[in-house]
């Protein structure tokens, strides 16, 4: 069953792509069912200038996982059709290797509920022209990460914002307490305000960006004291 209807047009062979096979095999532990609700995840790698895109139900299971550039609307306007409306059978986990591989990468996801879609874009789409949100999106993933880029710029100060994050992440590091609850609680603030700033995490200052993949694990191991102890 298909979810939305495509264009009349010879649809381009792009199930090459799909690297879903290179990845262990799992069986879901509940049904898959895409005939009316898929996620779009898209991955920015900038060193490569590439974007990963994961389609499946809800972001637990992928069913497509292809790696392309930014720039390429034409393939990536495929890969998005391919991931709304075709069939899928096979699935994988996000896990192990995969799961390190975009661990420390900027990523969002795109929601398509029956004629709803969900952007973090700041825009949805016609609910009559579901055959060009392949189009469409394709052409968000590629002008959003222009923007983060310019983001990026405005952001490090020529490079100066180091000092910043540095001392951002001294004070993360520098416990104040030896309660891992309220240590949280004091520098939630401070944890929420960096991670508002993950656009850094395709700067092309490689230190900024290292910089502040680091100062991100030392709040997710400050979220997982505080989680074991309050859950």
């Amino acid at each position: 069953m298909k979810l939305f209807r495509k264009k009349d047009k010879v649809e381009r062979d792009i199930s090459y792509l799909n690297l879903v096979s290179r990845y262990k095999a799992v069986k879901p532990g509940y049904r898959q069912d895409i005939s009316d609700k898929r996620v779009i995840e898209f991955v920015y790698l900038p060193d490569e200038e590439k974007v990963v895109l994961l389609g499946s139900m809800d972001g637990a299971y992928p069913y497509w996982i292809s790696e392309t550039d930014i720039n390429d609307i034409e393939t990536n306007t495929a890969v998005v059709e391919s991931i709304l409306h075709d069939d899928f059978s096979s699935f994988t986990a996000l896990n192990g290797e995969l799961f390190w591989k975009l661990n420390d990468c900027y990523k969002r996801r795109i929601l398509v509920s029956g004629d709803k879609v969900s952007t973090p874009f700041g825009h949805g789409y016609a609910k009559d022209q579901p055959e060009y949100w392949g189009k469409f999106i394709a052409g968000d993933i590629c002008s959003y990460y222009d923007r983060l880029k310019k983001l990026c710029t405005e952001r490090e100060l020529d490079g100066r914002y180091i000092e910043f994050l540095q001392a951002y992440l001294n004070k993360l590091e520098t416990a104040t307490t030896s309660d891992p609850v309220k240590e949280y609680e004091n520098k939630k603030i401070l944890m929420d305000l960096i991670r508002s700033e993950d656009y850094l995490l395709v700067s092309d200052n490689r230190e900024i960006r290292d910089t502040y993949i680091q100062i991100r694990k030392v709040i997710s191991e400050m979220y997982n004291s505080y989680m074991s102890i309050v859950r």
